[in-house]
């Protein structure tokens, strides 16, 4: 049974009102007491201050813990989590994780102006030592030069994405990307070589229903810097990972399009379609973010005109 604290809440504030006005005459001089009422006086005086803390004592035991903690080990997993971020996997060509991680500054900036997401800065993530669990969505810029995964590796991905987490693979190559054996470039025969060993399930392109196409905006394609790729999704559907397919793969250069420098000036150009196609790039990236942070709320939807109709009746 619920128990109402408000009356007993009301009478202690009335009483320490009370005492605080009682200590404010003692010191003040308003009130001369004997010796035996100076003393007990001073020992609530005391017994308040213990209490309540002085402001310089409360800020020093907040502070401690907080600042242990973010020197300690655990810092990682503090920043990780204390806000969303938007991550992305360390492929160790020091270019293109230049790039990409301006790519998500600029997804990130365009987030908290239009969206009720309010990410922090773009963290990088190394597959092979860091703690994936803490990011909802990874992006992958594919480099042919990065090195093959390790066993431990493909057991970590393996384990986030039957969890729930997403992975937008980008091969940046503007001729596309292909389910089949063929149609692709070096980044796209290197992708290949990176999926082995990950339970990637079967895919199609995009149909034109799915939901990553009205997660926020209405899109019927999905250019970055690059226009005309196409964009592959798991075929299966359902409420396994709330409907959000774990694997998201396409070739045209989001983080490209997304980019910006320090002064919020675009850093590469988008072809062919110049800043209009930089804006659709900037709503696909919008898409994709609240695809995978809300699921299938906006498959659901499309019962709401009969659940209208049903209660009208």
């Amino acid at each position: 049974p619920s128990v109402d604290f408000k009356p007993w809440l009301l009478l202690a504030a009335l009483l320490l009102a009370i005492l605080d006005l009682v200590v404010s005459f003692f010191l003040r001089g308003f009130v001369n007491l004997p010796g035996a009422g100076r003393a007990t006086a001073a020992i609530l005086v005391v017994g308040v201050l213990s209490a309540a803390g002085t402001p310089d004592a409360q800020a020093q035991q907040a502070q401690i813990p907080q600042s242990q903690a973010r020197s300690g080990p655990d810092a990682r997993a503090l920043e990780a989590t204390l806000e969303t971020h938007l991550a992305y996997v360390v492929t160790g060509d020091r270019a293109l994780d230049d790039m990409t991680r301006a790519g998500l500054a600029g997804l990130t900036e365009v987030l908290r102006r239009r969206t009720a997401v309010e990410p922090g800065k773009p963290l990088a993530v190394d597959v092979e030592t860091d703690e994936l669990a803490f990011y909802p969505m990874l992006y992958w810029a594919v480099s042919p030069r990065q090195p093959l995964l390790s066993e431990r590796a493909r057991g970590k991905l393996n384990q986030y994405l039957k969890t729930g987490g997403t992975i937008l693979f980008d091969t940046r190559e503007r001729g596309g990307f292909s389910s089949g054996a063929g149609g692709v470039g070096d980044a796209g025969y290197h992708l290949r070589q990176l999926l082995r060993g990950l339970d990637i399930p079967a895919l199609t392109q995009i149909p034109p229903d799915h939901v990553l196409t009205r997660a926020f905006y209405l899109l019927s394609d999905f250019p970055g810097r690059w226009a005309g790729g196409a964009v592959w999704v798991e075929r299966r559907s359902g409420h396994q990972n709330d409907g959000v397919s774990s694997v998201i793969i396409g070739s045209n250069d989001w983080a490209g399009a997304w980019a910006i420098d320090e002064s919020g000036r675009p850093l590469a150009a988008v072809v062919p379609g110049g800043e209009r196609q930089r804006e659709m790039a900037y709503r696909f990236g919008v898409n994709w973010v609240m695809y995978a942070l809300t699921g299938n709320y906006k498959t659901d939807q499309v019962h709401v005109p009969a659940i209208i109709e049903r209660l009208g009746q």
